[in-house]
């Protein structure tokens, strides 16, 4: 995957400062080093001295060995995808994107030792009919009529990347397809710190959508207005994903569609938010926009649109995939913790051990303790 490197590798510099959320004028300012001299070690002009590497390992978190290390086989990354993408800095972008290539990287390492289930899904429309798609993943993916209680382990069990770590406060979650030798990783990230089970099924749903239609957009060339309406797009498939219009309008039909109580006992048949399930009756014709404007006024009168009954309740479904392929990695005896580490060293990723349980969403000291149980299949059953 990648090979020593004799000298200083720039592009690794400009990754690691991406990562931190640092500018070239940061960098310089906590190391002392002038702009200049920073600009022309990311564009592989000169090299640094041992001592100017070290101020760089300090500030950077990235260990020696990383900056000196060539990428054999290019990972291409396509468009990422973040909820809230129009309010996201640049800097925080960038930096989600460095951490999930790692993600990829370190993925990459465990399917030598555990088979993963592969990503398949085929949309062949011309055009974007967002109840189609959803029937048409709901077909290929055998999930039936009925809602859906855990949307995260699905994308998992259909050969979807999920991690969880923490992401600035406007980044609910975020997707991209990346490509190595060919094959297609699709990834999604939701943030850690969000609180809501039902925020997190919807933040999930709608990541999906974007790795579905990923064919569709070029986020390079589109205008604020373009990302808006393109994200418009993906709640409305998350909702008709998560809601089912044919058993939905049944829900809806003997009830009093303006009382706020009925789309709160329902989010816990369909396990996405109140206001989540009154947009969906809207945009199904169920809701005229007099009912809805009303309703979305109770929902603020009451507070609800920032924490809705049961929003505490239920626990927040968590990606299991990753950690559980390490666990049968480790707990088979193929390698250990350490291996692990230093293998991914040797393919061209040397991180440290608090980097690697941040990007997997590790519990702190994870590679610090051994595992000690018996287990000795590697394929993934979950």
């Amino acid at each position: 995957m990648a090979s020593l490197n004799n000298g200083f590798n720039g592009a690794r510099l400009k990754a690691a400062r991406l990562y931190n959320e640092l500018t070239i004028s940061d960098v310089a300012n906590e190391t002392g080093l002038s702009y200049q001299a920073i600009s022309q070690y990311e564009n592989s002009k000169c090299e640094p001295k041992l001592d100017v590497v070290f101020k760089l390992v300090g500030l950077l978190g990235f260990p020696r060995e990383y900056y000196y290390q060539n990428d054999d086989d290019k990972i291409s990354i396509g468009d990422t995808y973040f909820r809230s993408l129009s309010s996201t800095s640049k800097k925080e972008k960038a930096s989600q994107i460095e951490k999930v290539k790692l993600l990829v990287r370190i993925y990459l390492l465990i399917i030598e030792y555990v088979r993963f289930p592969q990503y398949s899904f085929s949309y062949n429309e011309t055009n974007i009919d967002i109840e189609l798609l959803a029937n048409e993943l709901r077909r290929q993916w055998k999930l039936g009529d009925e809602p859906i209680t855990n949307i995260v382990d699905i994308m998992e069990k259909n050969g979807i990347i999920v991690s969880s770590m923490l992401t600035n406060n406007d980044i609910d979650a975020y997707s991209n397809v990346q490509v190595f030798r060919k094959k297609q990783i699709p990834v999604v990230v939701l943030g850690s710190d969000k609180e809501s089970a039902f925020r997190r099924q919807f933040s999930a749903a709608h990541e999906l959508g974007h790795i579905l239609l990923d064919s569709f957009f070029d986020v390079d060339s589109m205008s604020k207005l373009d990302i808006r309406n393109m994200e418009n797009t993906m709640h409305e498939f998350a909702g008709a994903l998560l809601i089912p219009e044919k058993m939905y309008r049944k829900d809806l039909t003997t009830k009093n569609k303006t009382n706020i109580r009925l789309y709160i006992e329902l989010k816990k048949k369909y396990r996405v938010s109140a206001a989540a399930l009154i947009v969906r009756a809207k945009q199904l014709g169920e809701l005229d926009m007099n009912q809805y404007q009303y309703l979305m006024k109770q929902m603020s009168h009451q507070g609800y649109r920032t924490c809705e009954p049961y929003d505490r309740e239920m626990p927040i479904m968590q990606p299991r995939y990753l950690k559980h392929a390490l666990k049968l990695m480790f707990d088979s005896g193929k390698v250990t913790k350490s291996e692990f580490l230093s293998k991914l060293g040797l393919e061209g990723c040397p991180l440290h051990p608090g980097m690697v349980e941040e990007l997997l969403n590790l519990e702190r000291g994870y590679f610090s303790t051994n595992t000690d149980s018996d287990v000795i299949s590697l394929q993934m059953s979950v």
